[in-house]
């Protein structure tokens, strides 16, 4: 009866919620088996995200599909994502979704909030997205940075900022991160007056980056990149 139960409730529920579907006992072979897993989902339109609630921590990747960003056509529509992002579990014990809670939908969301305050349309970006053992998200985000070397991420150094939460620019001497720099639109990053760097400069920076790390074209050659195959 309980198992009946439960699995009425997960039918009619309108959020995704169950059992974590990757765990892994030991980090030094999570990261191949991760990315090999995480690429294999469908990607989902981030425009169909808040209609779309489910539950879980984990680790998220952002592509872009669209042709109106010019620097970042060459990723357009490849498995090279443009951010990897992890969200924390809010019980650090949890074993189920549900008690990891909604914070991986919540996360991307934000992301989402400040995409649209700088104009740029969510029907361009997609996601993928996977609740993982508690505790593994880091390890997990660290190698999917490394493989991938989003240019959103603030580890690449170029184009990071998006995830920044609104600090005023009168707490300190604050400058514009390059993510406000080429997408402007968020009022707390508008009141800072100097920039990081200048989106000539970051431009240029995106299109060396993509000249220096090979771009991740399609579920083959990830494959080949994992020595999968």
């Amino acid at each position: 009866m309980i198992k009946e139960l439960t699995a009425f409730r997960e039918n009619i529920s309108p959020v995704r919620f169950g059992r974590i579907g990757i765990t892994l006992g030991r980090s030094d072979g999570i990261a191949k088996f991760f990315a090999f897993s995480f690429t294999n989902q469908e990607k989902r339109s981030l425009d169909s995200l808040a209609d779309s609630p489910f539950l879980g921590s984990g680790v998220y990747a952002i592509y872009y599909h669209g042709k109106s960003e010019q620097a970042y056509l060459p990723i357009s529509c490849t498995e090279t994502p443009i951010y990897v992002g992890k969200a924390d579990a809010k019980n650090p014990q949890a074993e189920t979704t549900e008690e990891q809670g909604n914070v991986l939908h919540a996360r991307i969301r934000e992301h989402t909030k400040s995409m649209i305050k700088a104009n740029l349309p969510l029907k361009d970006f997609f996601f993928r997205a996977s609740p993982i053992q508690t505790g593994m998200q880091s390890a997990v985000e660290d190698f999917m940075i490394r493989l991938f070397r989003p240019i959103w991420n603030k580890e690449i150094k170029i184009c990071f900022g998006i995830g920044k939460h609104g600090d005023k620019a009168t707490t300190r001497a604050n400058r514009r991160s390059p993510w406000d720099t080429m997408h402007p639109g968020r009022k707390w990053a508008e009141a800072t007056t100097t920039d990081q760097m200048q989106r000539h400069e970051i431009e240029a920076k995106i299109a060396e980056h993509f000249k220096n790390h090979p771009i991740v074209r399609d579920k083959e050659h990830l494959l080949k990149l994992l020595a999968l195959e």
